[in-house]
């Protein structure tokens, strides 16, 4: 693997680690299949511009710095970045073959074009770049409204950076957190938990909507983030209605509203 590959791999793992994207979250909100994004993610195949444009809107980061590390992986790819050739023979004037001299000046724009972005973009975390503006990224989620009803936040694209609004948050004994979030694209609340133990619940209710709820069944739950199926919100709807329940396996019931 060149390092140019290497390095556009790292970097695309990491803004989709920011994003908390599985391989089937991405295969199902971009045109490329679970199994392309394995080896994009990988640097065993290379990627085409669009699946590098598809991630960062996905994620909701700036394309800017991730497409400069393509324009120098493509190169790699396509063998406009061989190692350079010796000087051709010298012919009338002293210059030599056109064709030539002309290729290796087309790869250097390319990698100079690259570097001047890379230089000029601040190299900031995957984390960091998500919450700066992107006049390019256009949210579009998979529902809105009603439409989210008992869907699962994250395979609707509607947990993405700079698409959710944290309306409050609790910590319970035993580290237990919760999050009552908001998706600002999607018009839908949920309940993002963590840290909770064998056995927990966490209840979501709106008035007249059904009622939204997890469980943590094995220890799989226990080290994973979980999130309550959302619930739409109709138009007019106060947040603050929304009420939030931890029913922990071990103690009293805790609930908050947003």
């Amino acid at each position: 693997m060149s390092p140019e590959t290497a390095q556009l791999a790292v970097s695309m793992r990491e803004v989709r680690a920011a994003a908390g994207l599985s391989l089937a979250q991405l295969a199902r909100r971009t045109p490329y299949s679970k199994s392309s994004w394995a080896r994009y993610l990988a640097g065993t195949q290379p990627v085409p511009r669009r699946a590098v444009e598809s991630l960062c809107e996905v994620a909701g980061v700036r394309p800017h710095r991730l497409l400069a590390l393509w324009e120098l992986a493509d190169a790699r790819w396509s063998g406009r970045a061989r190692a350079t050739p010796e000087p051709p023979p010298e012919t009338r004037g002293g210059r030599g073959t056109p064709y030539v001299w002309g290729a290796a000046a087309a790869l250097a724009a390319i990698t100079a074009a690259a570097a001047a972005v890379l230089l000029s973009t601040p190299h900031t975390s995957p984390s960091a770049t998500a919450g700066a503006t992107a006049t390019a990224f256009t949210p579009r989620p998979g529902c809105s409204g009603r439409t989210c009803e008992g869907q699962d936040p994250l395979d609707m694209g509607c947990g993405g950076q700079r698409m959710v609004r944290t309306l409050a948050v609790r910590t319970a004994a035993g580290g237990r957190r919760l999050q009552l979030r908001f998706g600002t694209a999607c018009h839908a609340v949920w309940v993002r938990a963590t840290h909770l133990h064998l056995g927990d619940r966490v209840e979501l209710t709106l008035p007249g909507a059904p009622r939204k709820e997890i469980r943590v069944k094995d220890r799989h739950d226990v080290d994973a983030y979980l999130a309550t199926p959302m619930t739409g919100m109709p138009p007019g709807q106060d947040p603050g209605d929304v009420r939030v329940c931890l029913v922990p396996a071990d103690g009293r019931r805790m609930c908050f509203t947003g």
